[in-house]
């Protein structure tokens, strides 16, 4: 676990380099783990390293200062916006001027409070909103620049956080948890977006691996398929496999699967000799109610209403 290996790493910092530690029992103070401030004028807070036990978002709009983590220093500018992972020691330099700030601070468990239960499930939904921030000072991006229509979004929505926070309106828990669940996704789409840029011509190299990927998907359909083991048989990580997968299909994983489940159970639905709950089993689904849900989904029919209008038409 994540957590366990930074405790470790500032349990030993604290000891050596006098980081100092913030605890989100003492900075997080409205009842909801979750909180929301601004910086501004000449701010003159911290500048040694630190760190926190929640997920910190810092987003500039004004001014200028320096990012520093794992030994490297970013200037951040207006536009600019880090992430940064709980228990990752870092650190900020002032001393440039005015500067401007919105900050979000959250445990993970205001998204879904099974992000408490040990160990971290990463099949369930909600898990993909945290994944990419989830990791190790080593891997944590430590600079995004926005422009345009993506950096007046972040904006709009930082800022109706803040006003949410501030006032507490009836409901502005919904309210705040809805709008960082955006916010987070329009993050999502700016480092994947980064991601994909940067392969530039290294594409053509990936493309065989995710041609093994779909040749897999197409021979083993019928049977369970799980992300983790796509990234092994193409050796790619699951950020890497995931763009790369989009980039080429056109879809995520999971709907290019259901589509294709979907395609072969039609044509089975087509014989005479296989019942509905036979079709289910033999495309991948382990549930009927689930296969029929999904099918009417895809086609606009329920199974049983497709067979039977399939088999009178042909």
């Amino acid at each position: 676990m994540i957590e366990n290996m930074q405790l470790g790493r500032l349990a030993n910092g604290l000891a050596s380099n006098n980081i100092t530690f913030f605890h989100s029992e003492l900075e997080m103070s409205a009842g909801i783990p979750c909180k929301l401030y601004k910086i501004n004028e000449n701010y003159q807070g911290i500048q040694e390293e630190h760190a926190h036990d929640y997920i910190q978002i810092w987003y500039v709009t004004k001014g200028q200062f320096k990012h520093c983590i794992n030994n490297q220093q970013y200037m951040m500018v207006a536009g600019n916006l880090f992430v940064i992972p709980p228990y990752a020691v870092h650190r900020v330099e002032w001393n440039f001027g005015e500067v401007e700030i919105i900050g979000c601070e959250f445990l993970p468990d205001f998204i879904n409070d099974r992000y408490g239960q040990l160990p971290l499930d990463k099949d369930f939904f909600d898990y993909a909103y945290l994944e990419q921030f989830l990791t190790t000072e080593d891997k944590v991006t430590p600079k995004i620049t926005l422009t345009g229509t993506i950096d007046q979004k972040v904006s709009h929505i930082l800022m109706e956080m803040l006003e949410e926070y501030s006032e507490r309106r009836s409901y502005y828990e919904l309210i705040l948890k809805g709008n960082l669940l955006k916010l987070l996704s329009l993050i999502i789409r700016e480092f994947r977006k980064d991601t994909v840029k940067d392969m530039g011509d290294k594409l053509d190299k990936y493309r065989p691996l995710i041609n093994v990927a779909v040749d897999y998907i197409h021979n083993y359909y019928n049977e369970e398929i799980r992300l983790d083991h796509m990234c092994k048989i193409t050796m790619l990580s699951k950020t890497y496999f995931c763009d790369l997968f989009k980039y080429f299909t056109g879809k995520t994983l999971t709907d290019y699967l259901l589509d294709l489940r979907i395609k072969k159970s039609t044509e089975l639905l087509l014989q005479p000799g296989l019942t509905i709950t036979e079709v289910c089993f033999k495309v991948g689904f382990n549930d009927l109610t689930y296969f029929s849900r999904i099918f009417k989904k895809h086609t606009g029919l329920s199974p049983s209403y497709y067979k039977k209008y399939a088999m009178k038409s042909s």
